[in-house]
């Protein structure tokens, strides 16, 4: 082979080979000690995620993300001066370590909620869950972590407040639907009063 014909599969291979995928997980990770939620079936995972999380109750608003066992979700959203109010709803799944979220075709309107979260846990908490979203949320985290990214990550989590058993997670989403299903607030609302279960 000459010296050319090295060169030529060296410069080749360099191409081939490209940059490394960065997960969401490796992102995190640059910036504060996090660990992957690894071996959970979708059943454990279901509960109610809040944001804020606990350490940082006393906020003027918040959002709350019910993944219930039957792979269902619904997505509420409160403040000081508005309700809880159901913005999203449908099917969820476990997809490659990431939560994704799927609307029915009943919810019109852009319900502001990102469509996928990795599940990890600070290492001096290995029983919490966070879910962050892999979109907007980590580059929030990213552009803000700076000197305190713990604090940071919880600006931006949703941490696991409540866990759901499937005969109290029927009771919950009715409830949910029943109090909290507005349709009537959002732009492009369905025309039924009342939309089916997801």
């Amino acid at each position: 082979m000459t010296i050319i014909g090295i060169v030529i599969v060296l410069f080749l291979g360099q191409i081939g080979a490209g940059t490394p995928h960065v997960t969401p997980l490796d992102r995190l990770q640059a910036k504060v000690q996090v660990d992957p939620i690894n071996g959970v079936s979708p059943q454990r995972l279901a509960g109610k995620y809040s944001n804020p999380p606990k350490e940082f109750h006393g906020g003027l608003s918040g959002d709350d993300l019910y993944l219930f066992p039957d792979g269902t979700y619904i997505y509420c959203e409160w403040a000081d001066i508005e309700p809880l109010t159901v913005r999203d709803k449908s099917a969820w799944k476990l997809a490659d370590g990431v939560v994704v979220l799927t609307s029915d075709s009943d919810v019109t309107w852009d319900p502001g909620v990102e469509r996928k979260y990795v599940a990890v846990h600070r290492r001096v908490r290995p029983r919490e869950i966070l879910f962050v979203g892999v979109g907007r949320d980590i580059s929030y985290f990213e552009e803000n972590a700076k000197d305190d990214p713990e604090t940071q990550l919880f600006v931006v989590a949703k941490e696991r407040t409540k866990t759901f058993r499937p005969a109290t997670a029927a009771k919950a989403k009715a409830e949910l639907m029943k109090q909290s299903w507005r349709p009537e607030y959002f732009p492009g609302r369905p025309t039924l009063e009342h939309s089916r279960l997801p």
